[in-house]
This record gives structure tokens, sequence and C-alpha cells, in this order.
């Protein structure tokens, strides 16, 4: 997943805290949080918290994607709505084996 927190001013640890989180659910199932675009004082907060290689920083959205299709990696865009979404619940449990 390509985060663009660009317009992003300052990261508290709060949300700090958010990110690690799902970048950790993200790594469970093989996935990864990448964030792009961060200015130097955000990029400063993870460097100074040791979360950068939960959290890898790309200079902008351009360079997250040419990572991932350098690795191989497939992806696709999603645009989120405003609310509460349903992109970091819980996979639905696979059904039962017959």
């Amino acid at each position: 997943m390509i985060l663009d927190v660009s317009a992003v001013e300052r990261l508290s640890i709060d949300a700090l805290a958010v990110l690690v989180r799902k970048a950790m659910r993200l790594h469970s199932v093989g996935g990864e949080l990448l964030q792009a675009g961060p200015c130097p004082a955000v990029r400063k907060v993870i460097e100074r918290t040791g979360t950068g290689p939960l959290l890898p920083v790309y200079a902008d959205t351009t360079a997250a994607v040419r990572a991932l299709t350098d690795d191989g990696r497939t992806w696709h865009r999603l645009e989120l709505t405003a609310g509460r979404g349903a992109l970091f619940a819980e996979p639905p449990s696979p059904p039962p084996s017959l």
C-alpha cells in the first residue's frame, strides 16, 4: 500500500503508532506500507523512532510505484472514500473444509 503523506506537516507518536500497527498487519499478509512524499519533519520522526524499515519512505508516489514494480509486485490504485472504511478490517475467515 502506498500512503501519500505529502500533505502531512507533522506526525504525532500516536499517529505513528497507528501506521506501525497497520504496517505490521500488512506485513503479516505479505504486504507493505510505503510512505510517499513525506516532508522533512515526518521523515525525521520515522528515522528517529527506528520505524524506517517498517515504514519505507519515497520521494513521491511515482517513486513508490517504481519500487513496487521493480520488485515485480502487482498493484492497483484504490481511492479511499471519506468516512470509516474496511481497508484494515480483518480478512474474512476461510470457508470450512468439506
